[in-house]
């Protein structure tokens, strides 16, 4: 059965195609479903009209899709993840992530529409498109900020620190008590030399009363 395609139809045909099908595929499916028509007289004139109708739609459609299309290259994207000091993310940017971050920014629009390579996983300028109509798609990028984890430095357990304030006591101590024990022998020789002159003198005294006598 011979049917006019009133949309694009996937591995069949584009909108306002004349195709012959299998009658069951036609009138069961394509028909009910509202994709396709009876290829009849009346079927084509009725189809002009709504062709017509369909391209003011499509011309308004993408008259939209255009000027949103230039909101979006207006825009400066940035998002911010913890990541490492050489640059690499803590987990990764996805379409999803972008799709909420355009939403931030007053743009509904479907994730699938947002087309990205593979997830992002490194600081740095990066590149994706967002499809907004099948005629119109729009090449963007996001900037991706590292916020740098800083690890905080480990503290000396109280106890390490108290055995070395003792170990340094103890040093302290031992080096007065040599000091002192080097004083000592200086005391000694002082008190030895003080008796060696008071034997001088009274050697000096029993001489001259000797000689006196």
């Amino acid at each position: 059965v011979k049917i006019i395609l009133t949309q694009d139809v996937e591995n069949l045909g584009s909108l306002g195609d004349t195709i012959e099908v299998k009658p069951g595929y036609g009138r069961n499916y394509l028909i009910p479903q509202g994709v396709a028509l009876l290829a009849t007289g009346k079927a084509s004139k009725e189809l002009r009209h709504r062709l017509q109708h369909l391209e003011k739609l499509r011309e308004g459609k993408i008259a939209l899709a255009l000027e949103q299309a230039e909101k979006l290259k207006a825009l400066k994207l940035e998002v911010t993840r913890k990541a490492g000091p050489g640059g690499r993310l803590f987990g990764s940017v996805t379409n999803r992530d972008l799709n909420l971050l355009l939403k931030e920014n007053d743009f509904e629009l479907n994730r699938r529409a947002i087309q990205l390579n593979s997830s992002i996983r490194d600081t740095g300028t990066h590149d994706f498109s967002v499809r907004i109509h099948s005629e119109v798609t729009v090449s963007m990028q996001v900037q991706v900020k590292g916020e740098i984890e800083e690890f905080p430095a480990e503290k000396e357990p109280e106890g390490s620190q108290t055995e070395q304030n003792d170990a340094e006591k103890q040093n302290e101590s031992f080096q007065a008590d040599q000091n002192n024990a080097e004083q000592e022998p200086e005391s000694l020789q002082t008190e030895q030399n003080d008796v060696e002159k008071d034997l001088d003198k009274n050697e000096t005294v029993i001489s001259q009363k000797n000689a006196e006598g």
